[in-house]
């Protein structure tokens, strides 16, 4: 049953890819595609730049419940414990795994109990467990991604293993998505 939703969350997937969408787009539509399967409260995709691993865009599957300020605040230091901290399961730390995929709850206890993102930004949100992933294809990086939960259920072992399946066509469709953005204008 699993697998059988894996294939047709797959298939879904790369058909959003065929719509010429922006990442933007095929995120929130990607997200939803999740959502039927691995329910979450709040969820943040970002393409990346496959070289420099830097956000590109981000895409949130609703808006942050905070002010327009705080919203400035918290992507900061979001940004600022991603890149410089000694965040559990940063991205960069997934991608050196075979599977760049990781709960929160299966983090050391000492690197959660440090945890910038989890005990400054997400708690006070209400979210208390985190599922994040590595969109990768072809030993690239196009994406990442975490969803979350309030304080209820974490996520089971069988969610980590359907989004674990739906990663590298993620990775394939966000390739499509940012090779098919028209090409920016030159300086006039």
């Amino acid at each position: 049953m699993w697998e059988e939703r894996a294939e047709r969350a797959r298939r879904d997937i790369a058909a959003l890819a065929t719509g010429g969408t922006d990442p933007a787009g095929l995120y929130a539509s990607a997200l939803a595609v999740v959502q039927r399967t691995v329910p979450f409260e709040q969820g943040c995709w970002a393409a990346v730049d496959p070289d420099s691993l830097v956000m590109t865009s981000i895409t949130n599957w609703k808006p942050w419940p905070v002010g327009v300020r705080e919203y400035e605040e918290y992507s900061a230091r979001f940004a600022e414990a991603e890149y410089t901290g000694n965040e559990p399961n940063n991205f960069a730390e997934l991608l050196r795994r075979p599977r760049p995929i990781a709960r929160m709850s299966d983090a050391p206890h000492r690197d959660v109990v440090r945890s910038v993102r989890v005990n400054d930004l997400l708690k006070p949100q209400g979210l208390e467990h985190e599922l994040r992933a590595a969109f990768r294809v072809d030993d690239a990086c196009w994406g990442v991604g975490s969803i979350f939960r309030d304080g209820g259920h974490d996520f089971t072992d069988r969610e980590v293993e359907f989004l674990d399946a739906v990663t590298a066509t993620l990775a394939a469709a966000t390739r499509i998505a940012v090779r098919a953005r028209p090409a920016s204008p030159g300086p006039m």
